[in-house]
C-alpha cells in the first residue's frame, strides 16, 4: 500500500516541481496553458507529458528550432535550453500535463470528407478517436484547436518541423501532411480532429 501511494505521488511531486519552473513559460503558453495569441504561443494544457518531454528533448538537442526560418521554433529552443536537467523537463511536463484541458473554440461542424481523410491517414497513429497513441509516439488531437492544428501541419510541410536528421517521427509526419491533397481537405481534417472529444 506505501509503495502505491508513493507512486500516486510522484506524477502530483513532480507536478508541483514543475510549476515553478513553468513561470518562464508563461509569457507565452499563458498561466494555465491556454496560449497566448499576441506572441503566437500555442495552448499546451493537458498535452501528454511524455510528448511533452520529447519535444523539450527534441528543441533542446536541436531537432526543433534550429532552423534560420522557424523564429518561434527558436524561441522555445531558447527557452527548453534554460531547462538544464532531464529531471527539470519531466517536472514542467508533469505540470503542463496536469493543467485542465480546455475545449477547442471556433469548430466548424465535421465533414464527411475530413472524416474520411482522417480515417485514412491519421488515425492508424493518433487512433479513430484522435486520442494519440504514446507506443506510436502519437499525441492526442482530438478537441485540439483548429488554429493550433493548422499552425502544426503548417510546420510539417515547410519543414519547420520533421527535416532535421534524426527526427524519424517528423519525417513520419511530413509524409503523412503530402498526403492531404489540397487546403480544403487539411481544413476538413482539421475540423474533424477538433470536433473529436467535444
Amino acid at each position: 500500500m506505501m509503495l502505491a501511494g508513493a507512486a500516486l505521488a510522484a506524477p502530483a511531486a513532480l507536478a508541483a516541481d514543475g510549476k515553478a519552473l513553468y513561470a518562464r513559460c508563461v509569457a507565452c503558453h499563458g498561466a494555465q496553458g491556454e496560449g497566448v495569441a499576441a506572441t503566437g504561443g500555442p495552448g499546451i494544457a493537458g498535452t501528454e507529458a511524455w510528448y511533452l518531454e520529447r519535444q523539450l528533448q527534441n528543441f533542446a538537442t536541436g531537432l526543433r528550432g534550429s532552423r534560420p526560418d522557424d523564429t518561434r521554433g527558436q524561441s522555445m529552443r531558447a527557452a527548453a535550453l534554460t531547462l538544464a536537467t532531464g529531471a527539470e523537463r519531466q517536472a514542467v511536463a508533469a505540470h503542463v500535463a496536469a493543467l485542465p484541458r480546455p475545449r477547442a473554440a471556433n469548430v466548424a461542424a465535421p465533414t464527411v470528407a475530413g472524416r474520411n481523410y482522417f480515417n485514412a491517414i491519421c488515425s492508424a497513429c493518433h487512433g479513430s478517436n484522435g486520442l494519440g497513441n504514446e507506443k506510436l509516439g502519437a499525441p492526442r488531437i482530438a478537441g485540439r484547436s483548429p488554429a493550433f492544428l493548422a499552425g502544426e501541419l503548417a510546420a510539417f510541410r515547410s519543414g519547420r518541423r520533421g527535416a532535421q536528421d534524426g527526427d524519424r517521427l517528423g519525417a513520419q509526419m511530413r509524409a503523412i501532411v503530402a498526403m492531404l491533397p489540397d487546403a480544403t481537405t487539411e481544413r476538413d481534417v482539421i475540423g474533424y480532429a477538433a470536433s473529436l472529444g467535444q
